[in-house]
């Protein structure tokens, strides 16, 4: 089996026939969502991610997808994660953020749209974008002390924007009630993010990395103090 190199190329393969004739009346929804979604992504070095909305996740039912799992791997799809309509419901105060991508950035491949019309609490979406952002700022400093073992220096920042864009996303939905169309709106927002070519000058580059870092601990400062 070949590798499936775009969205359409999935949508018109068998997977949506296999998908649904494996969980019959089980399946409420599968779509794609996550980094294969954004910008940057190829599936020649990272899966597409397929994730579901079942009736029920149990073992017993998430069985029945075993058989699919080598054709998956052939054709480069990973199996993500396997939600129930009560299991979102529950977790409206701990995954906001990870609802909202759903939400807002998928490719539907079965079923019924997923999360339709869903409108996180922003207490708790500011909350985890606080969480995250904090996180990230612990890794990019460790990263940064490191940056000089990279292949290439310019991976402290790629790496910084692969791992920021999502948090960024929810921090702009926060902020201003609109999820963002795509990277650019977050460039547009804080200029100091974009990734810029790379150069051989040792204080340009500090400079950015400098400016960088800065730019997220503002945001976070911000998303810390946000009333919502």
């Amino acid at each position: 089996m070949k590798l499936l190199l775009g969205i359409k190329e999935i949508k018109d393969s068998l997977w949506p026939e296999w998908l649904k004739d494996t969980f019959s009346d089980n399946l409420l929804s599968c779509f794609l969502h996550g980094d294969c979604l954004m910008q940057g992504f190829t599936p020649m070095n990272t899966p597409w991610l397929v994730s579901f909305i079942l009736r029920k996740n149990d073992p017993a039912h998430l069985a029945e997808l075993q058989p699919l799992v080598k054709k998956a791997k052939e054709n480069g799809i990973a199996f993500g994660y396997f939600f129930t309509k009560e299991s979102i419901a529950a977790s409206q105060d701990t995954f906001p953020l990870e609802f909202l991508h759903i939400s807002q950035k998928h490719e539907l491949i079965a079923g019924e749209e997923p999360l339709a019309g869903y409108v996180p609490d922003k207490k708790a979406l500011r909350l985890e974008c606080e969480r995250e952002l904090r996180g990230l700022l612990v890794h990019l400093r460790r990263n940064f002390v490191y940056m000089q073992q990279g292949h290439t220096k310019l991976e402290f920042f790629l790496s910084a924007d692969a791992h920021s864009m999502p948090v960024l996303y929810g921090a702009e939905y926060l902020l201003k009630g609109v999820y963002p169309q795509g990277r650019e709106d977050i460039y547009t927002a804080y200029p100091d993010l974009r990734v810029e070519p790379p150069v051989g000058d040792e204080k340009i580059i500090l400079g950015r990395a400098e400016r960088y870092m800065n730019a997220i601990e503002r945001i976070t400062d911000v998303i810390d103090t946000l009333e919502v």
